[in-house]
């Protein structure tokens, strides 16, 4: 009987004259939210998809490419690598995925259920809560969800040779700033390429250097051209706690589990538009409040509860019909055990249209310098993403 060989040595697309072929491995540093046909699971089988790395690439190849190109250039040369549907020509891509599994990894939950206990609590050594809050239980949905940890697998590209310079710049943003499944941008997924030494903030300058193409992007098209970044040398928990505390910051409670009213002008800001409050909180801490919600600059929505039953609930939200979301500029993942890079991508930082609360209020994310001095964890910096990496 012939002897039936394994895929990569039987069924191997040959070489064509002008192709390139990149292989890496690759394992992830931190776990796998999603990503799978189920929502909220990843996929036990398929756990990294071709095309969803593709995807992926794609992305990366517009935020480290499209600087100074006009969008129908930016759109022509990326349908030429990534391909386009039908309506818009039905070109093919150049690039070939393909994906070989290593190790599927296994399930952990960040979260769990205590025996009498309604509230799950977290495994922070799976996931920090604060960012992984999604795979939660709640009222509307009893699970606490799964992330899979220790996955590895084998990237394989194939391209023509003259593509390379544009392959390489993608697969480098996608390896340095992206990563797989759900909540990328808060470190979730975060791939690396095994054998590869971690870059530091100086190795990194002389990489943006060679892989960014320079000048301003299309408008709308998030861009490494532009962007603020630092390495710093904290672990990804490290970074997940001072941007819990950055975002949370509030003046101390009465009681050590009960912190007091924010540092931020939304919560008085919201009743004051409203015109709600609890008696408490009638008066604003602000004086005169500030009537502005920076905080909408790190994505959109913003789902505000307010636990005594008085103060108005809300989202804050796009203003313009159809918009549902706004991706948050501010991107952050480790690069080794305790080193990480904290990223600003030069893009929108309010969806066109505006910004409102649930139910027509549109309202102003865009602070002065003179109410930023007067905004706590700010500290004078009107622009609260820089404020953020300012501080790490």
């Amino acid at each position: 009987m012939r002897k039936v060989l394994p895929y990569q040595d039987a069924y191997r697309p040959s070489l064509e004259p002008g192709q390139a072929v990149l292989e890496r491995d690759y394992r992830l540093l931190t776990p796998l939210f999603g990503g799978g046909v189920n929502p909220k699971y990843a996929d036990p089988v398929s756990t990294v998809r071709a095309t969803s790395l593709k995807g992926q690439l794609r992305f990366w190849w517009r935020a480290a490419r499209a600087g100074g190109l006009s969008l129908e250039a930016m759109r022509e040369r990326e349908a030429g690598l990534f391909g386009s549907a039908a309506g818009e020509g039905g070109q093919a891509s150049l690039l070939q995925v393909e994906v070989e599994r290593l190790d599927p990894g296994e399930e952990k939950h960040p979260f769990y259920l205590e025996a009498g206990r309604s509230f799950p609590k977290n495994r922070p050594e799976v996931a920090p809560a604060y960012v992984a809050f999604p795979l939660q239980s709640n009222k509307q949905d009893p699970n606490n969800y799964p992330v899979r940890t220790g996955v590895r697998f084998r990237l394989r590209l194939r391209y023509p040779q003259a593509l390379g310079e544009e392959i390489e710049a993608a697969l480098w943003a996608w390896e340095r700033f992206g990563g797989l499944g759900g909540r990328t941008r808060r470190g979730f997924g975060a791939v690396w390429p095994e054998g590869v030494s971690p870059p530091t903030e100086q190795t990194l300058k002389a990489e943006w250097a060679r892989y960014v193409r320079p000048g301003e992007a299309p408008k709308g098209v998030p861009s490494l051209s532009g962007a603020k970044w630092r390495v710093v040398e904290r672990s990804w928990r490290e970074v997940v706690e001072r941007y819990q505390k950055f975002r949370q910051s509030r003046n101390p409670g009465q009681q050590s589990n009960r912190p007091g009213r924010s540092h931020w002008p939304e919560p008085d800001a919201i009743r004051v538009i409203l015109g709600r409050s609890a008696a408490k909180h009638r008066q604003p801490l602000l004086q005169p409040p500030v009537l502005k919600f920076p905080r909408a600059q790190f994505g959109l929505p913003i789902i505000v509860h307010f636990k005594d039953t008085d103060d108005p609930s809300t989202r804050i939200v796009p203003a313009a019909e159809g918009v549902e979301r706004l991706a948050s500029p501010l991107l952050f993942r480790p690069l080794a055990e305790r080193r990480s890079v904290v990223l600003i991508l030069q893009t929108l930082r309010t969806p066109p249209g505006g910004v409102k609360l649930e139910g027509g209020k549109e309202v102003n994310t865009q602070l002065t310098k003179e109410e930023a001095r007067r905004i706590a964890p700010l500290r004078g910096e009107p622009d609260p993403l820089q404020a953020f990496l300012d501080q790490l």
